[in-house]
């Protein structure tokens, strides 16, 4: 298991996102290669991100 987050650009480092920044996390899933691993994602709109992160999975499956 690995855990995700997404810096908030107007915090101090390590501050959480309030929503996921797709680029980063689609460039962050592409350097996982093939490894088979659980992803936590540490965002604070939980759910919303996670819609959003599934769609960014299927799309990465699909174009492989």
């Amino acid at each position: 298991m690995i855990d995700y987050a997404s810096q908030d650009p107007s915090k101090r480092f390590g501050s959480h996102a309030e929503s996921i920044d797709l680029d980063h996390f689609a460039t962050f899933l592409k350097t996982l290669g093939d490894f088979n691993i659980d992803v936590m994602l540490e965002i604070k709109d939980k759910e919303k991100s996670a819609l959003k992160a599934k769609k960014i999975i299927k799309n990465l499956i699909a174009s492989c």
